[in-house]
Formats: structure tokens, C-alpha cells, sequence
């Protein structure tokens, strides 16, 4: 099989090896479809602080299943997406139903080899097949959506609440979404690009604002009598100060960016102000359930794929990501051809 094998920062080999054999409790995945990922990005530059080269990319992802290891026929040939976490199902967290903060988590793609290949295997009880109407580009789009679907749900009470959302990219668009589907009240939305605002406001902002041209604090402050939460969806240091600087007393920060590095954090602020500020890793199950339903009734999120590139031509689709124009959003590996048009 191809695989594309990330062996150094900024240095993809492709690679013929033999597809792996799944295992009693695994299942054989031919890839179609896999997205590029922040985290990939980070870890292509050698920044990701969990991320090691040499690996194979690929988290979020689509396929067909090939074979299933204990030699059972149900799934075979069902169209399916993967949760990609792999756990011990031993520690505390495992125990009580927070294996996304399993103690000795690994993930396919990141500390595993991942979809960035033709064949991945997986852990059969992490495959959720895919609904009959659903297209691959909806499909691909369940794993973001579940890491935002997650982050609202770590927040008690989002019906009628005014939220803040910091970044417009991938993973703050989905978080708009899951928001206005939650019942959130007024939802700003700040990004230094117009045309992902713009999607923004397709997916449920109520207002945008390019802070490269307009004063965040005093839009924010004129949008909104008080922000109740702010979803940090960048991760670099003057987001995550802005967030508690215009968080309102009582209220609450989402950390959804992944950092480079450490950063210096107002804390006097989170103090004085009594906020609340949650990290929000990943998601469980029940995420990603409602993020399929959500997608199943959503089909506008797929605008939020831009480009699309083969499996041979993953370097090129790092390589516009490096210096993106404006319209990147979302950037696709095709990496089977399949006879289904969905």
C-alpha cells in the first residue's frame, strides 16, 4: 500500500510497505478520504508538543471497511468514519467514561500510524458507520465537529447565553455550529479573515469582526451586553488574554486552540473575575453520535472544504497551507478512488 510518512518536519516520504492485519478486536479500513488536521499542521512544522516525527498523519477519516479481524461479515464493505482515540480502558478516567483523557491516551495519526495510507487498522469498537444519505465531504467533516460538539458540552446551560468565539478556522466554525444548534444566544465570532467570518455567519454568527480592522474589545462590548463564555479557538497567548479580558465576571473560557508554547496568562484577571477556564480535549462517543446528526442536517458545512489533493500530493497541500490565500479553510486527502459518488 502508499502511505505517506511524515519523517521529518516539513519532509514527507511516500512509501510502498505492506498493509497492516488487523487484529481479533480490529478492523481493516480502506481510506477514501482524510482531512488535514491543526494538529497536523503543528506536527508538520515539528511544533505539536505531543507529536513525533517520523509518523503517518491522519485522524479524521473515511473509508470502507476491508476486513474485520475476529472474521465477522456485518461491517464489511459499510461505508464508516473512526474515533481515533486509543485507550488502556483500565485508569480512572477510562473507568468512568472520560476515555478522551485517558491516562495513556494515544491516537491514530498522532502516536499511531494514521489515514495518510490506503489502509489503516483501527480498533473495531471505535467505527461508526456512516448514515446511507451522507457524502464523503460530510463525512470526513464528523471528527472536527465532534472536538467542538465536545467543548459546548463542557459548559453548563448554553441556551440563551451570549458567546464569544476566538478563530474562525476549522475548529471555531464547527463551534459555531454546535452553538447556535445548543440554543446559544448572541454569537460573535473574531477572525483576521473575511471570508472564513463570512462562513461564520452562514454556520450562525450573529456578528463578525476582523479585529486587523476594528477594535475587538469595543465591538464586543457595543455587540453584547456581557460575553458569558469565550471559545478559544487559536492558541497563542494574546487570544487566550483576550478571552478572559473580555469574558464577563462569572463566566467562563473553552480552550480549544493547541499551543506551540507555553504562554503567559493574565491570572490575576482569572482571579479577580472568578472565571472559569475548561481545557477541552477531543470527545467520547456520544460526541460523536451527535455530530453525525448534526452534519445530517447541516449539508452547508461542507463549504467548509476548500481543496482537495491525492494521496501523492500531500506535500503540495502542506505546501498551500504554508502560505494560505484567503479562501483555505478546510484542505481534503483523497486517498482512494471508490465507485459510491457519495
Amino acid at each position: 500500500m502508499l502511505r505517506a510518512n511524515l519523517i521529518e518536519p516539513q519532509k514527507f516520504a511516500l512509501e510502498q510497505v505492506d498493509a497492516p492485519e488487523p487484529r481479533v478486536d480490529e478492523t481493516l479500513i480502506r481510506v477514501v478520504q482524510v482531512g488535514i488536521c491543526g494538529s497536523d499542521i503543528h506536527a508538520y512544522y515539528g511544533k505539536h508538543p505531543f507529536i513525533s516525527c517520523p509518523i503517518v498523519p491522519g485522524h479524521e477519516f473515511v473509508g470502507i471497511v476491508e476486513k474485520v479481524g475476529d472474521g465477522s461479515t456485518e461491517l464489511l464493505g459499510q461505508r464508516v468514519t473512526v474515533l481515533p482515540s486509543l485507550v488502556c480502558g483500565k485508569c480512572y478516567n477510562c473507568r468512568t467514561g472520560r476515555f478522551n483523557i485517558c491516562e495513556s491516551l494515544r491516537v491514530i495519526g498522532c502516536q499511531a500510524p494514521g489515514a495518510f495510507a490506503e489502509f489503516v487498522v483501527v480498533p473495531t469498537d471505535k467505527v461508526f458507520p456512516l448514515p446511507e444519505e451522507m457524502s464523503w465531504d460530510q463525512g470526513v467533516l464528523i471528527e472536527p465537529l465532534a472536538v467542538a460538539v465536545h467543548a459546548v458540552r463542557r459548559v453548563c446551560r448554553i441556551p440563551g447565553k451570549n458567546i464569544l468565539v476566538l478563530g474562525a478556522g476549522t475548529i471555531g466554525l464547527m463551534t459555531v455550529l454546535s452553538l447556535k444548534a445548543s440554543g446559544a444566544g448572541k454569537i460573535i465570532v473574531s477572525d483576521l479573515n473575511d471570508e472564513r467570518l463570512a462562513l461564520a455567519r452562514e454556520l450562525g454568527a450573529d456578528i463578525t469582526i476582523n479585529p486587523a480592522k476594528d477594535d475587538l474589545p469595543t465591538l464586543v462590548r457595543k455587540s453584547a451586553e456581557s460575553v458569558d463564555v469565550t471559545f478559544e479557538c487559536v492558541g497563542v497567548q494574546s487570544t487566550v488574554n483576550d478571552a478572559i479580558t473580555l469574558t464577563r465576571k462569572g463566566g467562563g473560557v473553552v480552550i480549544l486552540g493547541v499551543f506551540e508554547e507555553d504562554v503567559v496568562v493574565k491570572m490575576g484577571l482569572v482571579q479577580d473575575k472568578e472565571i472559569d477556564v475548561l481545557g477541552s480535549l477531543m470527545y467520547d462517543k456520544e460526541d460523536y453520535f451527535e455530530a453525525i446528526r448534526l452534519i445530517g442536517r447541516t449539508p452547508i458545512i461542507t463549504k467548509l472544504i476548500t481543496h482537495h489533493f491525492s494521496l501523492r500530493e500531500v506535500a503540495d497541500a502542506f505546501k498551500l497551507i504554508e502560505k494560505p490565500p484567503q479562501d483555505v479553510v478546510k484542505v481534503v486527502i483523497k486517498v482512494s478512488e471508490t465507485h459510491n459518488s457519495r
